[in-house]
């Protein structure tokens, strides 16, 4: 079910949250495409869950643009943002 698919990958990315100290997370692939609306809705609500039991600033989850390359670009920014800075343009 994709509702669970939504959470277990929440799960996931709230673990990435507190390992690595993300600040957003930009969901994307063929799978996410299928069902954006329950995946994005899945993932805040771990993350927010999170946040209530940590104290932490709530993450915010969103579609990365860009179609089959949002996911490059995603992951191009976290390697290249700590020399760059942030790529919000």
């Amino acid at each position: 079910d994709v509702r669970e698919a939504a959470r277990v990958l929440g799960a996931g990315a709230a673990n990435l949250v507190g390992l690595l100290d993300i600040d957003r997370v930009l969901l994307g692939g063929r799978t996410v495409e299928s069902a954006p609306e329950t995946f994005v809705r899945g993932v805040q609500a771990v993350l927010d869950a999170r946040a209530r039991r940590t104290g932490d600033t709530a993450v915010p989850v969103r579609v990365a643009s860009g179609g089959g390359l949002g996911v490059a670009e995603g992951a191009a920014q976290l390697v290249l943002a700590p020399m760059f800075g942030r790529g919000d343009a």
